[in-house]
């Protein structure tokens, strides 16, 4: 199954990478799991191997994740929302990145895992990848200029992978 969740706040990406992406699962006993760069865009930027904070972190800020410099132009408008306590919070109005979870069912999951069957950790692995070159395909970008908008599909993806062996 793929969820896919867009990641708003800036504020968060630093800790949502150390306290979730990175995290190994309960049984891991603190160790971490290492993510890896995919797609044209991170291999555009230099981006190759094990996944690094500071890299995804730069990428988050729309700074390149070597170098630092800005890597586009962004509006700086805020959006508006209310709780549910009625409290009324700003924030930007920017996705930072997108959150896709590639889920296979319970059973495969439990199959693979307690009975220790490589083979279809190895089927997951190569169909997530499958998967995020099918996306890659559709990767577009805003283009906001000059009172046009409109989307362009660039084609080009920067992501990172990453495989935890639990859910909730």
């Amino acid at each position: 199954m793929l969820t896919m969740k867009a990641q708003y706040s800036l504020r968060n990406a630093e800790s949502y990478f150390r306290e979730h992406l990175r995290v190994g699962d309960y049984y891991m006993e603190g160790r971490n799991v290492a993510g890896l760069w995919i797609g044209e865009g991170a291999r555009e930027l230099g981006l190759s191997g094990i996944t690094n904070e500071r890299e995804f972190v730069n990428l988050c800020q729309n700074l390149h994740p070597q170098s630092g410099e800005q890597l586009t132009p962004r509006l700086n408008s805020k959006r508006l929302s209310v709780d549910k306590d009625g409290n009324v919070h700003e924030s930007a109005n920017r996705r930072v990145f997108y959150d896709f979870t590639l889920s296979p069912p319970k059973s495969v999951s439990i199959t693979a895992l307690v009975g220790n069957d490589r083979r279809i950790i190895e089927a997951h692995d190569e169909a997530v990848q499958v998967a995020m070159c099918q996306l890659q395909a559709y990767a577009a970008t805003r283009v906001r200029k000059q009172g046009q908008y409109a989307h362009r599909v660039t084609g080009k993806l920067v992501g990172a992978v990453f495989r935890h062996e639990s859910a909730d």
